[in-house]
């Protein structure tokens, strides 16, 4: 497990050209704050919410982002694709009933109904 975020941070400011003074004077952070976030091997705890809003302000990146490479880096598995059943597992039924109506109309449309193994996989790729 790495630092995700750090590595995320400090991408971003090599490729706008800045320091970490630079970041600190633009975000108004502490400098133990942009320590733990930048130097940490492993993301110490989670940061203020106020110091990845300043990040995600100044970087130019969604705060979704910022959320998603610390939670990766404080060692949540949230980058890594579900495997289809893990998918399936979280799909709500509204989801579940959306996906069978949109194959059962790309089936109609196409001629390729669902029922057939042959048809379920030319349909999904002439959707693709």
């Amino acid at each position: 497990m790495t630092n995700s975020l750090g590595t995320f941070v400090l991408e971003r400011m090599r490729l706008l050209g800045w320091s970490r003074e630079v970041l600190q004077q633009r975000t108004a952070l502490d400098a133990w704050t942009l320590e733990a976030i930048l130097d940490a091997p492993v993301l110490p705890e989670w940061p203020e919410p106020t110091a990845m809003a300043a990040l995600a302000r100044e970087l130019d990146v969604p705060v979704r982002e910022l959320v998603l490479q610390a939670a990766q880096g404080s060692g949540l598995d949230v980058l890594a694709p579900l495997s289809p059943t893990e998918t399936l597992m979280l799909a709500s039924n509204e989801d579940l009933m959306k996906e069978v109506r949109r194959r059962l109309a790309l089936g109609a449309r196409t001629g390729q109904y669902i029922a057939s193994p042959s048809g379920l996989l030319g349909a999904d790729v002439e959707s693709a």
